[in-house]
Parts: structure tokens; C-alpha cells; sequence
């Protein structure tokens, strides 16, 4: 699992979503939730740039003073879109992380974010299954509440993936068949 600044993934991400300079990316990332140290991003970008994965060019800023102006490179962009699919398949859908790889991902297509999210929807189907038919046979108590958790918990992160897939869901008006069950919008 990639973690804040033990991987480039972040730094990647948030020069993909819009080229700026060091100290802007800085507070992108700890806006974005990714806390990291002035000398930490200092040191890694210097790293990306000797790896050949973003490129620098001296622009003069509006106080006249010349920054780094950042952007990714082609190899950087392939080392991205691979930091993009673990971090889709294995990052929580409420971390950080996975907010940087969706925008960063974005310009892949739908096509391609749909591989990757349907396998992890569906095993979110598998489980949310396995947790309700649990429920049913649990009686009153402590297991249950925490099981009915992950039950919303589960319903939650499902309805997210369809909405991000371009999916709707639709209620169940009444205990019959049909319009009531799950549809593609």
C-alpha cells in the first residue's frame, strides 16, 4: 500500500492534476490531507526530476521572483497511471490517496477506471452479502450493531463506485420484481 511521502504517487498526482511549482504543490498536498515537510518535497521532487519523470522550467512569478514550474514528463505519466491502478484497487475510497487517483486517472477514459473499480465493487457486493446474511442469524447484541456498521459502511462504498462508473441505483419501491431492482442509468 502506498502511504503520504514514503512513494511519488502524491507528488505525481497533484502535478498531473495541474502543473505549479514546489511551494504550491506543497499546499496542495496538505490540503489534500497528505501532510509532508517542506524538505521532504524539496528532496523528492529533486529525485523526480534527476528520474526523468517531471521536467522544470524558470517562470517568473507575479513578485517577479523565478519558480520552478513543474509538469510530468511521458514517463512520468506511465509511472503515474500505474501509481493510479494499485491505488484504485487497494486505497480506502474515503482516503486521500484515492481522491489523487481518480482526478489523476481521469484522463485514462471511463473505459479503462471501469476495469479497475468493477472487480473491487463487486467484492464489496460479495462481502456487503456475506454481512447481511450473517445479521439474520445473529441475535440481539454487541456483534450485531458492529455488523449492521459494516453493512452501511459497505452500501455506502458501493453506491460511491457506481456513481463514479456512471451508475444509479434504484430503490425498491415495493417487494416485487422489477423496476425496483439495481439499473445502470
Amino acid at each position: 500500500m502506498l502511504t503520504a511521502m514514503n512513494d511519488d504517487f502524491p507528488i505525481l498526482a497533484a502535478v498531473a492534476a495541474q502543473p505549479t511549482h514546489p511551494y504550491a504543490l506543497l499546499d496542495h498536498l496538505a490540503e489534500s490531507g497528505l501532510p509532508v515537510t517542506r524538505s521532504t518535497l524539496y528532496r523528492r521532487v529533486d529525485a523526480l526530476l534527476a528520474q526523468g519523470w517531471l521536467s522544470a522550467t524558470d517562470v517568473r512569478g507575479e513578485n517577479g521572483h523565478f519558480r520552478r514550474a513543474l509538469t510530468l514528463t511521458r514517463r512520468g505519466r506511465e509511472q503515474l497511471l500505474g501509481d493510479c491502478r494499485e491505488v484504485l484497487a487497494t486505497a480506502a475510497l474515503e482516503s486521500p490517496l484515492f481522491a489523487l487517483a481518480i482526478a489523476a486517472f481521469a484522463d485514462a477514459g471511463p473505459e479503462a477506471l471501469a476495469a479497475i473499480l468493477k472487480p473491487r465493487m463487486a467484492a464489496a457486493a460479495r462481502t456487503l452479502t456475506t454481512e447481511e446474511l450473517a445479521l439474520r442469524n445473529v441475535t440481539a447484541g454487541p456483534g450485531e450493531l458492529a455488523r449492521s456498521r459494516r453493512i452501511a459502511h459497505l452500501q455506502a462504498d458501493i453506491a460511491w463506485l457506481q456513481g463514479l462508473l456512471g451508475r444509479r441505483v434504484v430503490e425498491p419501491s415495493s417487494g416485487r420484481e422489477g423496476p425496483g431492482a439495481r439499473a445502470s442509468a
